[in-house]
């Protein structure tokens, strides 16, 4: 199993045990109805999205001690089991981290956009699962990540793994910890109540560590209130057009689950950061190929805005990451970005939507094959990015839509340069009842990439995506 199917397997995991698991409490909604971005302390907090009346005592002092215990175990696998030679740290080696200070590293793609983040969400969810609050339990994936980075690999520390690793791992932590709080019932028992335990662990693993050691995980309470989100999952035939020629063409079996949590347009109701978010995931499989996509947004600030008479408007802020990997690039980034929403009914039977967005891009990566002057196949920058939308929903019948976004990546470490990545889709869904609808895209993947000492490319393929959809 390759590293793309590997990535999929675990957010389709996340969507899987949500279906099995929670029924009743998801609100109906529609899925295209906006893109992804919309979106007193005591000593107990709310465990978030579970109970309103089961509390967690906050603890400060175990988290600490845990993200040590996480970094030592992580480093004695690597150390005594697999023998990997960044591993065999000794005080002349942290001394050295020290001395060298910060570069750029040439790990692989996928171990740096991914997997290094999914490291940073464990720091963060062994803090929130210990009672601690979203801003709270952030310096813990931060000092875990420089504990790392300065004393556990012989390799000095890395600029973009301080970036990756804490603040995408925020966003993968915060999403995978309220998930697997849906899914946990202390009402139940038996078989069922191991297989949500199971499900909650899988997902967010240190939460699950921390239910043990309380002895969460077999003591008996109520089901609680849960909040608001809806499933969605479609599946069909995506078709991409070679460098956009219709006599060249690849398939692919595509298979997508998306999650929304909360309520989009209640506001006054986001209390906390991510108290509404986002998660879009596609993966399209073909014979030594796959297209992987994800998309997480979680708001941080947002607010009403007054803009048109009888209209719907927020503007916010929120905290994002993107992952795709197709035939034309590999595109990773995690940002910060500002946004404004519109809805505005245009009769009793068709409303319209709208977004704007722009994003400051902390961290990005995308691949190059000139970058292997650099020794490894991909660039590394910030940037920026873009992103416009509307969508025409129609009653009874279903809606039409149309999103772009376009990524400015600017090269620290790799081919000197600037990188252009652009992904837009067109639409439409057919509704044949009230939870399931016919689609088709129209999908455009576009990248230019300028560069100093080396010729520029410009790459695009085009596809066409007919798929079932179901909210659940």
């Amino acid at each position: 199993m390759n590293n793309k199917i590997k990535i999929s397997s675990i957010i389709l995991t996340l969507i899987a045990s949500l279906m099995l698991f929670t029924k009743s409490e998801a609100q109906v909604v529609n899925y295209n109805s906006l893109p992804s971005g919309l979106s007193k302390q005591s000593n107990f907090v709310k465990n978030d999205s579970l109970s309103e009346s089961i509390l967690i005592e906050k603890n400060y002092l175990l988290p600490a001690v845990e993200v040590v215990g996480l970094n030592m175990g992580v480093w004695a696998f690597h150390r005594y089991l697999s023998g990997e030679s960044w591993s065999n740290i000794s005080m002349e080696t942290i001394k050295n981290n020290f001395e060298t200070g910060f570069v750029w590293d040439v790990d692989g793609y996928l171990m740096n956009q991914f997997w290094h983040p999914y490291h940073g969400s464990n720091y963060f969810n062994i803090a929130r699962s210990n009672g601690l609050t979203f801003w709270e339990s952030a310096p813990y994936a931060f000092g875990g990540s420089l504990m790392w980075e300065y004393f556990m690999e012989t390799e000095p520390p890395s600029y973009n793994d301080i970036v990756n690793t804490p603040v995408s791992g925020i966003i993968l932590g915060e999403i995978s910890f309220r998930v697997s709080n849906l899914i946990i019932d202390e009402s139940t028992i038996g078989f069922e109540r191991f297989l949500r335990e199971f499900s909650s662990t899988l997902i967010s693993p240190m939460q699950g560590l921390n239910r043990m050691i309380r002895g969460d995980m077999w003591k008996t309470g109520t089901a609680g209130k849960r909040s608001k989100f809806d499933v969605i999952v479609a599946s069909g035939v995506h078709n991409v057009f070679i460098s956009s020629k219709m006599n060249e063409s690849k398939s692919y079996v595509t298979l997508r689950a998306d999650l929304d949590y909360g309520n989009q347009f209640a506001v006054t109701e986001h209390k906390d950061p991510f108290d509404y978010f986002t998660l879009r995931t596609e993966v399209n499989i073909a014979p030594g190929d796959n297209i992987v996509g994800i998309f997480a947004s979680g708001v941080l600030w947002d607010s009403k805005l007054e803009l048109f008479e009888n209209s719907k408007n927020i503007i916010g802020i929120y905290k994002e990451i993107d992952i795709h990997i197709n035939t034309v690039y590999k595109l990773s980034a995690t940002s910060v970005t500002g946004q404004i929403i519109n809805t505005i009914p245009l009769s009793s039977s068709v409303s319209m939507q709208n977004y704007a967005g722009l994003s400051a891009i902390l961290m990005g990566g995308t691949n190059s094959a000139y970058a292997t002057e650099a020794g490894k196949d991909y660039n590394l920058g910030p940037g920026a990015s873009g992103k416009l939308g509307v969508k025409f929903a129609f009653k009874n019948f279903g809606d039409v839509y149309a999103n772009y976004k376009r990524y400015w990546i600017h090269t620290l470490s790799g081919a000197d340069g600037e990188e252009f990545v652009g992904l837009m889709n067109v639409g439409l869904n057919y509704q044949l009842s009230e939870k399931n609808f016919l689609g088709l895209d129209f999908i455009l993947y576009e990248r230019y990439g300028d560069y100093k000492h080396f010729p520029n490319t410009q790459d695009t393929n085009t596809a066409l995506r007919f798929y079932i959809k179901q909210i659940i």
